[in-house]
């Protein structure tokens, strides 16, 4: 029964102790070392166990001779189940020595003796006389078989009047473990894997927009929406430090974009609306190559800002961080899109590290064999990133992308004006960026962090040129409050058209006339580590960069689960 004691099995198990000690030594009688009848009718019938009670000491002595766990320490007073528990476990200590006590061979060492030397009369006549015959070897001797020591007769006879005395407690003891057992067994059946882990992410928002009298494309005027986003990430390692992620989602919170407040700038950082239908949203596996160097693979959900650093570490988080799609990071870092993607991270030294990496940024488009799709026969997008970290407080990131892209789309990730995200409509375009990022932790509760872009895109059939730029600050104040609560302030420019030249152009727009202003302010309070709230307020001046455009607000209550 896996070592555990019964009622039944006692004796047994007893008996044959006292036989295995009769066959390799002689059975000493010693009556006055035997529990009395009397001693073992007292411990039968005790409700407690005091330290200076026959069973408490001779538990003692049997557990320290013998090295049993759980050894009763002497001070206190034990309940017959606490006795039992540790008894049950001398028990079983001394049943697993029995079990592996084994002969040990000693070999004595004896002299060995020279044979003696062979006397060789003189030969009678000149003859060549034969060698004398070899001396016979002399064989070692059989080594010597000594017993250990063992169990004394006097130890088992102990053991058996506790045992006679507790039988009932131990027969307690013993159903206990099989049900631990059973259940452990059962857990070790349904255990989901042990090379798998899962953790979620849960969002609660309710969020609404407003200021626009009559917004683009929408019937309203404001607009207030509870919604939710679900994640689900099993991450499996092999070596244990390789990770393959898939992650489950499922999501229905509305974009605030140009087709409902008028402009991109106002969506929410954490938007997405599938009508909450479960899917696979990213599939990856990095694997380190040597200590220096790192691989990621995307299949599906190829996202740069996960695998390089986006230097605005309080506010990346979509489900923490910015409460704006624009004031999480850099929209360079979104030129991945949600397709395939291979980036190779390397660390010259613990302050420089460069990360390169290759995108196909339509979803599936790099599992399509058609025409102007595949890994390199349609868009894709290439970004290099080299960044420096003086210290463990300040750190600068230098990053270069180029994207070609067939329909014109998406030139900053959903971010900044319609214009400067779709310079020249639905056409294909080249694009080269460039931007710089920093992040300064002057103390434990303030981290200053900011970043600069810009971007040339050409227009592939026709001819034409368009730039643009966008800036951000942010100022973060960890802890504020309390430990885990983060305070943040956002401002900044979302990707505005400088200037756009070429002909047949759909608007006779060259550039965005005026400047919007990026606006936002934001508290995480952290309630448990599981849980969050995070009211922020966002404010949008001269939305799409005209002054003609009221200021546009957009306010949410996002709470966060995480487990």
């Amino acid at each position: 029964m896996n070592d555990r004691l019964s009622k039944n099995l006692i004796s047994p198990l007893l008996i044959g102790l006292a036989v295995w000690i009769a066959s390799i030594c002689p059975t000493v009688a010693n009556p006055t070392n035997e529990a009395t009848t009397e001693q073992i009718e007292q411990a039968t019938q005790a409700t407690e166990v005091r330290p200076g009670d026959w069973a408490y000491q001779t538990l003692q002595a049997l557990s320290s001779k013998y090295e049993c766990g759980n050894t009763p320490d002497g001070k206190k007073v034990l309940s017959r189940e606490e006795f039992a528990t540790s008894l049950n476990g001398c028990v079983q200590s001394i049943e697993q020595l029995v079990a592996r006590r084994k002969p040990r061979r000693s070999i004595k060492r004896r002299r060995i003796v020279p044979a003696p030397a062979i006397q060789t009369p003189p030969p009678a006549a000149p003859e060549v006389v034969a060698p004398p015959p070899e001396p016979a070897p002399v064989a070692p001797p059989e080594p010597q078989i000594e017993q250990e020591e063992a169990i004394s007769q006097q130890d088992l006879d102990r053991l058996r009047g506790l045992v006679q005395s507790f039988s009932a407690e131990l027969q307690a003891v013993d159903n206990r473990l099989v049900a631990v057992e059973d259940k452990l067994a059962t857990v070790q059946k349904q255990a989901f894997s042990t090379t798998t882990k899962l953790n979620g992410e849960v969002i609660f928002s309710f969020s609404g927009y407003g200021g626009r009298s009559t917004p683009v494309g929408a019937n309203g005027t404001t607009g207030n929406v509870f919604s939710d986003r679900v994640r689900l990430n099993f991450d499996t390692s092999f070596t244990g430090k390789d990770r393959l992620r898939t992650r489950l989602q499922s999501r229905n919170t509305p974009a605030f974009n140009a087709g409902v407040t008028g402009t991109n700038m106002t969506r929410l950082g954490y938007d997405g609306d599938e009508s909450n239908n479960t899917s696979v949203s990213v599939l990856n596996y990095g694997f380190p190559i040597s200590p220096e160097t790192r691989i990621v693979v995307d299949v599906v959900g190829s996202r740069y800002y996960d695998h390089m650093p986006s230097f605005n570490p309080i506010l990346a988080s979509s489900a923490n961080g910015s409460i704006s799609r624009f004031g999480r990071f850099d929209p360079v870092f979104r030129l991945a899109g949600e397709g395939a993607a291979l980036t190779v991270n390397h660390k010259f030294s613990n302050e420089i590290g460069l990360a390169v990496g290759y995108a196909v940024p339509n979803l599936n488009a790099a599992a399509n064999p058609a025409s102007g799709n595949g890994v390199f026969n349609g868009s894709n997008a290439i970004i290099s990133q080299l960044s420096f970290n003086p210290s463990k407080d300040l750190g600068f990131g230098l990053v270069y992308g180029r994207a070609y892209t067939t329909n014109g789309a998406n030139l900053n990730g959903g971010t900044g004006s319609v214009a400067a995200n779709s310079p020249f409509g639905a056409v294909p375009l080249t694009a080269n960026y460039y931007s710089l990022q920093t992040s300064y932790k002057l103390s434990p509760g303030f981290v200053l962090s900011g970043w600069a872009g810009f971007t040339e895109a050409s227009r592939q059939n026709g001819g034409g040129n368009a730039s643009t730029s966008n800036y951000a600050i942010s100022l973060a104040f960890p802890d504020f409050g309390s430990k885990g609560n983060n305070l943040a302030f956002i401002l900044g420019i979302p990707p505005k058209l400088n200037s756009r030249t070429g002909t047949g152009l759909a608007s006779a727009v060259s550039a965005n006339p005026d400047t919007s202003y990026h606006i936002e302010a934001l508290y995480r309070v952290k309630l448990s580590d599981n849980l969050s709230i995070t009211p922020g307020l966002l404010l949008i001046t001269n939305p799409e960069h005209n002054r003609a455009n009221p200021t546009e607000y957009v306010g949410t209550v996002r709470t966060t689960f995480t487990f």
